[in-house]
Order: structure tokens, then sequence, then C-alpha cells
């Protein structure tokens, strides 16, 4: 699944990226909210630059990457971990079809209810309401502003829901603020004006006046967002009104966004500053400059329904002359429940009364509501601060009161940066930061609306804007490694979720259940693993009673739930049991990556059965009343069902389509699609990850050669369609980078290297096959990730903790297990801080200048933190309950002498 805009809803958001230059400053870990990158000032590498054609070359570094001005940056050892935090990553416009991380520039908190960027597309329907670069045809050059829309978009390919913006205009206009107007009678003027003066005759006039016209027509079927004149209305609202942003001029970091202005109607020129809490937000407005003084001023809060969901209307009351209470009615999901009983409640404190104020709807079906305060033009600042539920005004006056208060942005601010610092300090390169406490908000209890059911208040935590498909193989076990209470709370707001949607649990919600990515529970993946891996804060009892039900209730629920919920193209409960002949028979979309994922969710479901069903919970409830070694037996047989869909009698041998005949289906090796999710046969022929030796043995011995052959194997893959997946050409694009198929730009290789670094090497010996896969993942960390660029969607965080997993030379290859790959550090030493105060160093040495990032590794050394070293060199892993005792571990690469043992 592509995407990447956000991941969790009132619990977290997503684990993301982090690159950093060693050994300078502390490694940003992106836990939540935005795309993280770790800067010196000064320091803009582009990723793919150096390696690829003019015609796959990314943006230029502009200036606008910087988290703060040049002209105000501090020195480099001055600098706290936030300031380091560069938010527009990932954000480039794809080019060619290509996308380089395909995500937004959000300004929160970790763990926030909602987000919010500053969105410069003018359709407020948009799935990509974010460019950096954007400028219209005809309009003054440089990025438009459309103000700080507040979103819970997941991925542009799920859509965005419960959104909102606060616009900021000054001088009049001929429409709302935040609607169409009829091209501007302010413009027309001017040109009317400009050509009188050259004396130009009145048939030149009407010619001029038929053309802007035409253009206008043009640039509204483009999508431009200007409306063409004389009542002629375009398939999608947008916005015409808006004010030049200068980036040269804005701080943007996690907490904090600020920017220089200009009106694109009245030319006034004014600036804004922005700081975010979870539920609630501070917006303050500066009229300083002589044009912006006499002109009046207008604050619109601009409600919008968003893709595919249904119209959207507000009603507002003014509760005191500078205080109202809103609420948004529907624009969220189709689904009965959200679309009737879905309410986004705000309440809205001035510093300034409004002098009137008005609500007004556009469009047939009410794509858009807003309330528009217009305002003294003798204002010279404004203060607005919202707070958000959707639940009750009450609740969203109380959280306004309790997260802002009368406090202002300076002090809000503040605040978000510390809780920033305080998650991004969790690991730190060669320095540790200052150790200080940081305050946290406090929150005496939880509850929720429901998108499953729309009843409100629910007792609990709720989580959302996840896909199981995307975050499950790095970003929960990133956060079991660092924010292990982070994690027990969210998988039980799953829980929740699930209680209330019949017993099932969501596998892509944004705020229900999207259906997306295949039929395949890879929550049972995710849920197993915290099992085993002992992680607290939730009902392991109830959750392993739902993997079960995942494994063992084929009735799908109400119709689109559990392992045979598949509605694509119209179809629901069409995936049959595991039953004969032990996989989904047929060509079925998607049916082979299905029949994998299947048989991984049951090798997960079993490692969990292994440790609650011999634990002492109530086993006869945990696990149905089967005695642990039936239901081992079962899973565990289940679980090696991949291999009767391995083909090696026809061609090179993979995983193929099969009919309940056992006859193969032959899918050419590189065609995409078809019974493969978002990839071919050759993507997937390795998709085994925790039977590494099955998997050997069906290559007859010849694993790791095998996959060293695919990695150095020009990318040829091809799709039926006339239209290409953007995951198709960003494979391309790596292939002229030298990584030939392992197509890193999307999720369904991520666990290559590391199998191919546990695999058997008959020939030349275990330590050759391991040491040729290191080389490689150093490669990727070197090349494939940068300063500005992904090498594809950053999927729910999934990329990012990939690159930190890896950065610290430990992955999870074998999910529902303890066992931690031991991989190739990217940096001479990190310091990880575990729970109970204790902390894990990564240290590596003997990786001089002239390996070239390719040394092999000749030992590795562990020292626990109560004393005693020990030798790992002969398994390649580590377990879990090691890392968390806390401890040093030290790689030891090349062959000279290695000094600091």
């Amino acid at each position: 699944m592509k995407g990447g805009g956000r991941a969790h809803l009132a619990v977290g958001h997503r684990a993301d990226k982090a690159a950093a230059r060693y050994p300078a400053f502390t490694l940003a870990l992106a836990l939540a909210g935005c795309p993280v990158v770790v800067a010196g000032p000064g320091d803009w590498r582009p990723s793919f630059r150096p390696a690829l054609p003019d015609a796959f070359t990314p943006m230029s570094p502009s200036a606008y990457h910087r988290a703060v001005p040049p002209s105000t940056a501090p020195a480099e050892d001055t600098l706290t971990p936030v300031e380091h935090v560069n938010i527009y990553t990932g954000t480039q416009p794809e080019l060619n079809g290509i996308s380089f991380g395909n995500v937004l520039p959000l300004v929160t908190v970790p763990w926030a209810f909602q987000s919010w960027f500053p969105q410069t597309r003018p359709s407020p329907a948009s799935r990509w309401p974010f460019e950096a670069s954007d400028e219209r045809p005809g309009l003054a050059p440089g990025p438009q502003f459309y103000g700080m829309r507040a979103t819970h978009q997941a991925s542009p390919w799920v859509g965005d829901w419960g959104a909102f913006q606060l616009i900021t205009t000054v001088g009049d206009d001929d429409a709302p603020s935040g609607h169409s107007p009829p091209l501007g009678k302010r413009r027309l003027n001017a040109w009317l004006n400009a050509t009188a003066k050259k004396q130009a005759s009145q048939r030149d006039v009407q010619n001029s006046h038929a053309l802007l016209r035409a253009r206008a027509m043009q640039r509204a079927s483009q999508g431009w967002g200007v409306r063409p004149p004389w009542g002629t209305t375009p398939a999608q609202p947008t916005q015409t009104r808006f004010s030049h942003l200068d980036w040269r001029k804005s701080v943007a970091q996690p907490h904090l966004f600020t920017a220089d202005l200009r009106d694109s109607e009245s030319g006034a020129n004014y600036s804004i500053r922005f700081a975010p809490t979870s539920h609630a937000a501070v917006l303050e407005v500066q009229y300083d400059s002589a044009e912006a003084r006499a002109l009046p001023k207008r604050l619109t809060v601009n409600f919008h329904a968003c893709s595919f969901i249904p119209p959207v209307n507000i009603t507002a009351r003014q509760t005191s002359p500078t205080e109202f209470a809103v609420v948004s009615r529907g624009g969220v999901c189709p689904e009965a429940n959200c679309a009737v009983k879905f309410e986004l409640h705000l309440a809205l404190a001035l510093s300034v009364a409004p002098i009137s104020w008005r609500v007004s709807s556009l469009g047939p079906s009410v794509f858009k509501s807003t309330l528009e305060l217009e305002l003294s033009p003798g204002t010279r600042q404004l203060t607005a601060r919202v707070g958000t539920s959707f639940i009750s005004a009450d609740l969203a006056r109380l959280s306004l009161q309790r997260q802002v208060g009368g406090r202002g942005l300076e002090e809000v601010g503040k605040q978000g940066a510390a809780r920033w610092n305080e998650v991004l300090s969790s690991a730190t390169l060669d320095i540790v930061g200052n150790g200080k406490s940081k305050e946290r908000v406090a929150v005496e209890s939880f509850v929720h609306w429901s998108p499953y059911t729309g009843r409100k208040p629910l007792a609990g935590r709720l989580v959302a804007d996840s896909g199981f498909w995307d975050a499950y193989r790095t970003v929960y076990p990133w956060l079991s490694l660092t924010q292990p209470e982070v994690l027990g709370e969210m998988l039980q707001g799953w829980l929740n979720a699930a209680s209330e949607w019949g017993g099932w649990l969501a596998q892509w919600a944004s705020p229900g259940d999207a259906f997306s990515m295949g039929g395949s529970t890879l929550s049972d993946v995710v849920f197993s693993d915290a099992i085993a891996k002992g992680i607290s804060g939730f009902d392991r009892s109830q959750a392993f009673r739902l993997l079960l039900r995942n494994a063992m209730d084929n009735s799908g629920g109400s119709g689109a739930q559990g392992r045979s919920a598949w509605p694509r193209q119209g179809r629901s409960k069409r995936l049959a049991s595991e039953s004969s002949p032990g996989y989904l028979p047929g060509k079925e979309e998607w049916g082979v990556s299905y029949n994998l994922e299947t048989c991984y969710c049951n090798f997960a479901i079993a490692r969990a059965a292994e440790r609650l069903c011999a634990d002492d919970v109530d086993t006869e409830a945990t696990c149905l009343g089967r005695s642990g070694a039936s239901l081992l037996a079962e899973l565990d047989a289940r679980a090696a069902n991949y291999r009767l869909l391995f083909d090696d009698k026809l061609g090179e041998p993979s995983f193929q389509p099969r009919l309940a005949n056992g006859s193969f289906v032959r899918q050419p090796m590189d065609q995409w699609g078809n019974s493969f999710a978002e990839a071919g046969p050759r993507q997937y022929r390795y998709y085994a990850p925790y039977d590494v030796e099955g998997l050997d043995e069906l290559y007859k011995g010849k694993l790791c050669d095998s996959m060293e052959a695919d990695l150095r194997r020009k990318f040829t893959g091809f799709y039926l369609s006339s239209t290409k997946p953007h995951e198709l050409l960003e494979a391309k694009r790596l292939d002229l980078m030298g990584f030939g198929s392992l197509n890193h730009n999307n999720q369904v290789t991520h666990h290559w290297l590391y199998l191919m670094l546990t695999a058997p090497d008959r020939r030349r010996g275990a330590a050759s096959c391991a040491n040729r896969a290191r080389h490689w993942i150093s490669r990727v960390l070197q090349k494939l990730y940068g300063l500005q660029n992904y090498s594809g969607d950053e999927d729910n965080g999934e990329m990012s903790a990939w690159y930190l997993l890896s950065s610290i030379g430990l992955y999870p290859l074998k999910l529902g297990t303890n066992e931690l790959v031991l991989g190739a550090p990217q940096f001479e030493r990190v310091t990880l801080r575990l729970r109970d105060g204790k902390t894990l160093v990564v240290r590596r040495v003997g990786w001089g200048a002239a390996s070239k990032g390719h040394a092999d590794l000749r030992m590795v050394l562990w020292r626990r933190a109560g004393g005693g070293v020990f030798t790992l060199n002969s398994t390649k892993l580590i377990s879990y309950q090691t890392i968390l005792s806390g401890g040093e571990l030290t790689f030891v690469f090349g062959r000279g002498p290695a000094a600091g043992l």
C-alpha cells in the first residue's frame, strides 16, 4: 500500500525516517507524526543524484528544506534534537510517475489525535494537498498557501477524513474566503485599466476578455483551482483565494510553523505562527505591514468532504463575543455509521471579537462548509486557539482549556518541542542527551467515538489510520525496542476497535476498515510478535482469541471481516478456507500474495500459542479449549503450506498460482499484478522469511546464490495494462542505480537481504553469504536513503523503521519469535535508551575508510550490563530479551587489529 501521511488516531503516529551524519549530532528517531531527517546546517545531499540519468534526477535542494532559516540557524553543537528535523523530507513531487516519499510535512506532537500541515493545493478533496514546489500557471511564482490544515490522512491512496483548514486573508473579496470567486473582478479590472493606459481599442479589450475566460476554463479543467467566470462550475470545488508563501522566510519544525505571507488579492503582507498540541492548536497572525493595517481581515474555518466520502454540513453558535462552538457533520467514509453519526466539534477562541460572522456552503452536495469571521480593519494582531473532539462541544472546550488555556504560542511551542526532544533522544549518535526529565501531558482518562458503531463516548483508546500490510514488518518491531509502553497502548486500542466491529481486527483502518491491501490478516503477525516478546499494556488473552478467530473462522463475519474479506471489484466472502488442498486455488487477484501472507500469519500465531498455551493464563478460554500440542501442530502444518505453491518444474523456481487439481498456472516471472500484490513472481519468490531452511531446501541448497543473482539481474518488470504502477517505475529507477531486482522502493522485498544473511552457503560457507548480504545492506543504507528523498512511498513509517533498525544492525526477520538478525550498523556508536533505565550501546569498529563500507564482519561481541563478554559469531542472531537486559553490542569488521575492544 502506498502512502505515508500518518498512522495512529488518538494513541500515536508512525515511526518515520531518520538519517544522520556521524558523529556530530543526535540521531533523530521519528516515532510519531512527521518525516524526519537529521542534518547539520548546510548539510543537504540529494540521495539519488550521483547515480541517476537526467530523466530521473529529483528536485534539487532548496532553501525551503531547512528547518531553521540559514540566517538564524544556531551552531550545530547547540541544536536540540527537534531542531535537526526536516519535515519536508519525502514531500518532493512525483517525477515521471516516480514517488520520492509521498509524505506530508506534518506539524504535530508525538502520538497526537490529529496533525497539521500547510496546504498548498487549492482543491480540498485532493489526496495530494501539499507540494513544496507548487506553482500555478498565470499566477505569481512560488507556492500558494491555503491555510493550516488539520488532517487524519494515513495515505493519499486512502484519503483524508475529518479535515478542516484555518485560512487567513487580508482585503475584501467578491466571494466568501475559501470559496471560488468568479475569477476576481479586481484582477480583471487591473488588466482592463492597464489596457486602457495603452490606448487599446474596445475590440482588443473584448478579445483579451475572451482570452482570459478561455484561460480560466483551461486552468479549471486542469484542476488549478480557478473557477471559470460567468456561472460555469467545475467538477470539483476549489479555492482561489490564497497567500503567497516565501519558503526562505519560513520555519518548519515538528512542533512549529511560521511564515511570511502575501495575500493574492490585496497584495498585503502579513505573517503567521502556528503551534499544535494533541487535540488543540494556537495560530497567531501579525498584520504589521502598512498595506495590511487599513484593510479588512478574515479568518475562515473551512470544513470539506474528502475523496469518496459524503457531504459535510456545519452549524455554529457564538458562546461569547470572542468564542464559538462549531460542529461539522458528515464528510467521513460512506458506511452508514460514519456518514450519519460522525461529528467534529471545534471550540474556537479569538483574542479579538469579530465584527461579523456567517456560515456558508458550496456545492450541490455540500462539498464544503465554512465559518467566516470578519475582523476590524484596525486589527493588528490575532491569536486564534482551537480545540477539537469527535464526541462533544464540551470535550472540545475541555481540550482547549487543558492543552492550551490562556498560554501563548511561545509556551505551547516550547511544550511541543520538549515532548519531541524526549522522544527523539531515545537514541543518540556518539553523544547522549542531557537526561533532564521532560514534561508530559497528563491525561486522566480516554474516551472515543467509534467509526464502527457510531456510538460515543466509549471508554478507552481507539487506534486507526494505519495499515498492517504496510507496517507489520518494521514499525511495530521498532516500537517494541524503543517505545514498548506506547506499543502496548496501541495494541489495546486496536483491540478496543475490534470489540466494536463484531470481534474482528481491522486491517487498514481510516477510520473504519478501508478493506485495502488484500484479505490477509497481518495483524496476526503484529500481535503474535508482541505476545512472544512479552509486551505489556494490552489484553493478551483477548488478542489471542481474535487471532485464532482469524485463523479458524472462515465465515467472514458480516461479509467483509477476517481472512474471508476481500471486497475488491465488488467481491466479498470469496476467500475459501485453508482446508483441502491447503491453499486458495485459482488465479484470484493477489491470490498468491494472500496465500503466502496467510502462511506467515499461521506461523506467528503458532509462536504466540507456544507462549500463551503454556503460560499461566486462562488456557481454556484463551486457547478455545484446544491443547497446546494440537493447536501448534495444526498451525505449523498450515504455515508450511507455502511449499505447495512452489513451482520448480518449468523455468525459474518461484511461487505460482495453483488450481485445485494441483496444476500450476504459470505467470511470467517479471509480470506484475494479477496474482501478486504490487509486484510479480520474482519479488515474491523468497516470501517465507520465517523458514530460511525450508526455502533453502526448495532451492536445492542454492538459496544464497539465487538471491544474489536476482540482486544483480537487470530489472525487466512489466505490466499488461497501459497504465504502469509507480512502484514498477521506481523499481526501474533503482535498477539503473545498480540494485537489480531488489526493488527496495516497496515493502515486498524488504526482508530479502536479511534472509540472504541467514541463508546457508554450502559452497563457500555461511559467513560468505552473510558478508555479501551485509555489503548489500550497507549499499542500500548509503544509496537509497538521503536527506531529501525516499526510494519510493514512505508507507506508514515502514521504510523509515527499516532504515532505523538496519542502521543500528538489528533486524526482526522472523516475527513471532525473539530473534533479531545481526546486520551491518552504520554508525560508530549508537545508544538506545531502553525501559527500566537500561541502555543498549551498539558499536562498530574496524570500518576504515579503505573499506568503503564493504568490510567483512569478523566477530560480534556482547558485553552484558552485569558483566561478562560473549562472542556471537556462530549464530547471526541475538534475542530480544538479551537486548532489553542492556549491555554493549560490538561489531568488529575487517582483518586488521581492532583497537578499543
